[in-house]
C-alpha cells in the first residue's frame, strides 16, 4: 500500500461523471504533502541505462525543438545549457518501488488501463512543444513548478508541423492555463491539446493510461480469430448466373461472404477473451525472464514454508473478468488467459488486487491447491517473484 493518499476532497465518482474522458481539470493538492521518489540526478541515471527508454528535447532557438534519443552519456548532461531541455524517462515504476506505489492511488480506475508512469525533468524554460495525446493522462507535478496551457480537443485534421519527429501541433490555441506546483495535478482527456512549460527545474510524473485504437482490435481480434479458421470457408458464387459481363464483380454474389465474415466477427465472448489478453500484455516483455531452475511442487511447497514473500515482478500485468456465459472467472496475466469456476472469483480478486503474497497473512489463497499451483506457475514463468 502506498505511503501517499489522495486528498481527502477528491471525489472519485464525481471525477469520473464530470471529467473522465470528457474535458480537462486541475487537481489542486491532489497528492498533499508529495515528495518526489527521486532526484533529477537519479533520473539522469536511469537514461544512461541500455534498456531504459528515454529522450531529451532541447529548445534550441523559440519554435525550434530537437529531439534526442537514449540511452545517454553522462557528457551528454554536463554539456546542457542551464535552461530549455527536457529528459523525459518512459516507464519509471518498472525500475523504482516508490514510483510504482504510485500507481495504486488511482484504484478509482481499472489497474489494466495504467499504461506506465512517464518522469520528465524540465530544466528553466524546458518544453516538448504543443501537442496531444491518444490516451488519458495525469500530469503530476513534483518539485519545483510548471505552467500548463491546454486547449480544444484536435481530431485528425489538426495541422502538425512538417518535418517534427515530436507531431507538434501547428496551429495551438490555449483555452485554459495552470500553474502547479508539487502534488497539484492536471488531467488531460485522449486529444485535448496542451502545452507544459517549466517555470523552473521541477519534475512531472506522467501517469498514461492505455487505450487499444479500433485498428489494434481490428488487427489483433481478426490475427486471433484467424488461427481456428476453416481453410474449407471460402468465397462462393453458386448463385452467379448466365450473362455476367467480362471482369465484372455483381455486389449481390458478395452477401453470403460478407455475412460469413460479420457473423465471424461478431463472437463477443472470444473478443472479450481477446481483449483481456491484448490489455494485459507486458509492455516490455524482456522483464520478465523465467527461472533458471524450475521449482517443483514440493519445492515452491518448502518456499512458501520458509516465509518468502511473492511480489509481482513490476513488468507483469495482471487482469480477470467475469464471463457469465461460460460461469467461469477468467484470469489474464501477461497476454495469457486462465479459466476458473466462479468459486475461484475471490480468490482471483484478491490475488489480483494485493500487491504481495505473505505466508502469514495470505492464508485464504495458499491453502487452495489451484491457486497455489497457479502462482507456482508464475513464480517459474517470472511474472511472480520470490524477495529477497
Amino acid at each position: 500500500m502506498s505511503k501517499r493518499q489522495l486528498n481527502a476532497a477528491f471525489d472519485s465518482e464525481d471525477f469520473l461523471a464530470q471529467y473522465w474522458q470528457k474535458k480537462p481539470v486541475l487537481l489542486s493538492k491532489f497528492i498533499p504533502n508529495f515528495s518526489d521518489s527521486l532526484a533529477p540526478e537519479e533520473l539522469a541515471g536511469l537514461a544512461c541505462e541500455e534498456l531504459v527508454e528515454s529522450r531529451l528535447v532541447t529548445e534550441a532557438e523559440p519554435g525550434k525543438w530537437q529531439l534526442r534519443h537514449g540511452p545517454f552519456k553522462d557528457s551528454d548532461f554536463t554539456q546542457l545549457p542551464q535552461s530549455n531541455w527536457t529528459l523525459l524517462v518512459q516507464a519509471v515504476d518498472q525500475w523504482v518501488e516508490d514510483v510504482a506505489d504510485i500507481k495504486t492511488l488511482f484504484n478509482f480506475l481499472p489497474s489494466w488501463r495504467i499504461d506506465d508512469i512517464m518522469i520528465s525533468f524540465a530544466a528553466q524554460g524546458g518544453s516538448v512543444g504543443p501537442h496531444y495525446d491518444y490516451y488519458d493522462v495525469f500530469l503530476l507535478q513534483g518539485q519545483g513548478e510548471r505552467n500548463w496551457k491546454v486547449g480544444d480537443r484536435c481530431d485528425f485534421n489538426a495541422e502538425l508541423v512538417p518535418g517534427e519527429e515530436l507531431s507538434l501541433l501547428q496551429n495551438f490555441k490555449s483555452t485554459m492555463e495552470f500553474n502547479l506546483s508539487a502534488g497539484d495535478a492536471l488531467y488531460i482527456p485522449p486529444r485535448f491539446a496542451h502545452w507544459g512549460t517549466a517555470t523552473n527545474d521541477s519534475l512531472c510524473y506522467s501517469i498514461g493510461f492505455r487505450a487499444p485504437s479500433m485498428a489494434e482490435m481490428i488487427e489483433g481480434f481478426s490475427d486471433f480469430i484467424i488461427k481456428d479458421q476453416d481453410p474449407a470457408q471460402r468465397y462462393e458464387d453458386s448463385k452467379a448466373q448466365a450473362g455476367l459481363r467480362s471482369a465484372e464483380i455483381k455486389p449481390e454474389l458478395l452477401d453470403a461472404s460478407y455475412r460469413q465474415l460479420t457473423e465471424r466477427l461478431a463472437q463477443k465472448q472470444e473478443f472479450a477473451g481477446w481483449f483481456g489478453c491484448y490489455v494485459s500484455q507486458p509492455k516490455y516483455p524482456e522483464l520478465i525472464q523465467p527461472l533458471d531452475d524450475e521449482l517443483s511442487p514440493q519445492d515452491f511447497a518448502a518456499l512458501l514454508g520458509d516465509g518468502v514473500q511473492l511480489m509481482k515482478n513490476p513488468s507483469s500485468r495482471f487482469a480477470f473478468m467475469e464471463s457469465a456465459a461460460k460461469d467461469c472467472v477468467l484470469l489474464f496475466v501477461d497476454g495469457a488467459m486462465v479459466s476458473f469456476s466462479m468459486k475461484q472469483l475471490s480468490n482471483i480478486v484478491a490475488f489480483c488486487e494485493a500487491p504481495q503474497i505473505v505466508p502469514s497473512s495470505s492464508n485464504n489463497l495458499l491453502v487452495d491447491p489451484e491457486i497455489t499451483e497457479l502462482l507456482r506457475q508464475l513464480l517459474n514463468q517470472g511474472s511472480l517473484l520470490a524477495a529477497d
